[in-house]
């Protein structure tokens, strides 16, 4: 059941506020570490005056868009809270965009500042910048005018090289060095409120343009307190954090919790598993979270059984990848993190707004779920008719309450289509409760499959498949079926090295599953379509439903 933790300090905090209120209380601890680079709360909190009065000198103004393109490194929070000071909203953009992507939400946000690095490895941004806008490189630095992005006015590049239409964040910074500039931060930051917006967040678009879901923040701030309550953080703690920023998980909630509590984030600007298990020796790691592609590659890592983990104690790892058979137990037992839970959350609501508490059992903590956070409500409903359903039958989630967005960004028709008329927010995921009361997540509403009188999850099929020894993942779809209704298909890919057939699969099903789960059909395959995410890369199931479609009959 939920539990109290006292009262929330940071209930009607600003973003501003509670870092100001844990520099002052923390100052001298390590807050940020990033390859040779350590930064504590007291710099952490210099470093974000700074850029909000190099952004003010740039022309930025409350209320202001503002896209920022950079992978994980300190400067990204630095931009962060500099508009959280300056009210501000960040956009915040994922480094795996291509022009299509970037073009879109740029003009979507009506975003009048973009910020970003010159390039990460082999990426070249700048050359992805310019195919959206040809012109950039003969604009005037901060005036920049652009047809088809008309809100653009200024793109800045945090790097130390100068390129021509942009302006340098570190010679911006330079400029406004001077209390006078410090003075208008302060003054703008007055009138910054718990209630105004703060992020717009787009999600991952696997069968639709993104929509940005606008997170103020009092949707985030004091959430990050609790989520970090209930997961026992404190300032001894060291999290190592590979997530993209660009997400509600990677760029709220783990680097809130953490530094509500005077914790430090372990940085790393792109996932390696040598350099993980490097740092979760060097410097003594307790907390990770991560998707299931970066917990099987560390697993899986020849590294592994040579380096220090002791420390580790918790961390969530979400399965947006498909996961693997066992693949929670080997987190636990072989990887070592005795407090290791499945989080469930999604952009528009927050992550971890369904939570475990870490003296639950080792099998409630594997199920993505279960105890309302602070400030939340739940329920799983019929979708067709809004009733609640009873304990054991499966549903659509629904929820309301403080950690909710208000809405998509510019876009009122599909924020009234979230919603219900008394403002329960429609996830479209499928759900469960149990006799406990707790709220169990069971796979998206819209692939669940309708064999006969059945709703049937995809993942109950899929897990069962990867139980077969010669099975890496599955992913099942549902296709039209004249007799019932719709039939499950899987695509199936097998271990590395491993062969396997499409009887084989079926033949492991029978007897040992329900029938009607039985996949009618098995597609053997290397991989399948996937999206990039805010927290990994998300299969494709709509696609995989139309290739199996255009197969010849």
């Amino acid at each position: 059941m939920p539990r109290d933790f006292g009262p929330n300090p940071f209930l009607d905090a600003t973003a501003g506020g509670l870092l100001a209120a844990v520099a002052e209380r923390f100052p001298e601890r390590e807050t940020i570490v990033a390859a040779d680079r350590r930064i504590t709360y007291a710099e952490l909190y210099q470093g974000v005056n700074r850029c909000a009065r190099a952004l003010l000198a740039a022309g930025v103004q409350r209320g202001d868009t503002v896209a920022h393109w950079l992978p994980n490194r300190p400067e990204w929070f630095f931009i962060q809270y500099a508009c959280a000071l300056l009210g501000a909203v960040v956009v915040s953009l994922n480094t795996r965009y291509k022009a299509h992507e970037l073009g879109y939400i740029l003009e979507q946000s009506e975003a009048t500042t973009l910020i970003l690095t010159d390039r990460l490895g082999p990426v070249d941004y700048l050359d992805t910048l310019h195919a959206i806008l040809p012109g950039l490189f003969e604009a005037e630095p901060g005036d920049l005018e652009a047809e088809n992005l008309p809100h653009l006015k200024r793109i800045i590049v945090d790097c130390e090289d100068p390129h021509p239409g942009c302006l340098g964040l570190r010679d911006l910074s330079e400029t406004a060095e001077s209390d006078t500039w410090q003075r208008r931060v302060d003054d703008v930051a007055k009138a910054v409120g718990p209630d105004d917006p703060w992020m717009i967040l787009y999600t991952s678009g696997t069968t639709s343009f993104p929509k940005g879901a606008l997170i103020s923040h009092r949707n985030a701030v004091p959430h990050g307190w609790y989520a970090g309550k209930v997961l026992g953080v404190t300032e001894t703690d060291r999290v190592l954090h590979a997530l993209p920023l660009s997400g509600t998980w990677g760029g709220l909630c783990i680097p809130l919790s953490t530094f509500a509590h005077g914790g430090c984030l372990v940085l790393m600007e792109t996932f390696d598993p040598a350099v993980a298990l490097h740092l979760i020796e060097r410097e003594g790691i307790t907390i990770w979270n991560a998707v299931d592609a970066m917990a099987i590659a560390v697993l899986d890592h020849p590294d592994l059984a040579r380096r220090k983990r002791s420390t580790l104690r918790t961390g969530g790892f979400g399965m947006t990848g498909g996961g693997r058979d066992g693949l929670f137990e080997d987190i636990v037992h072989t990887l070592g993190v005795p407090q290791a839970y499945q989080p469930y959350g999604m952009t528009e609501l927050n992550a971890l707004c369904l939570l475990h508490y870490l003296d639950e059992s080792e099998a409630s903590r594997a199920i993505s779920g279960v105890w309302p956070a602070e400030g939340i409500e739940v329920r799983v409903v019929d979708p067709e008719t809004g009733e609640d359903m009873p304990v054991g039958s499966q549903g659509e989630l629904w929820f309301r309450g403080p950690l909710v967005t208000r809405g998509y960004y510019k876009k009122p028709e599909e924020t009234a289509k979230a919603f219900s008329p008394d403002g329960w927010f429609k996830t479209g995921d499928l759900a469960v409760r149990d006799a406990e009361g707790r709220t169990m997540f069971k796979g998206r509403l819209r692939e669940a499959l309708r064999i006969s009188h059945f709703m049937v999850a995809p993942a109950e099929i899929e897990a069962f498949i990867m139980t077969h020894p010669q099975v890496s993942q599955a992913f099942v779809i549902g296709v039209p079926d004249p007799k019932l209704n719709e039939a499950a298909v899987a695509f199936v890919i097998p271990r590395d090295g491993e062969s396997l057939t499409e009887a084989e699969v079926i033949a492991h099903c029978k007897g040992k599953i329900a029938s009607f789960k039985i996949p009618r059909h098995v597609r053997i395959v290397a991989d399948v379509p996937r999206t990039p995410g805010p927290h990994g890369d998300k299969v494709q199931k709509a696609k995989l439903r139309e290739l199996f479609l255009a197969e010849p009959s």
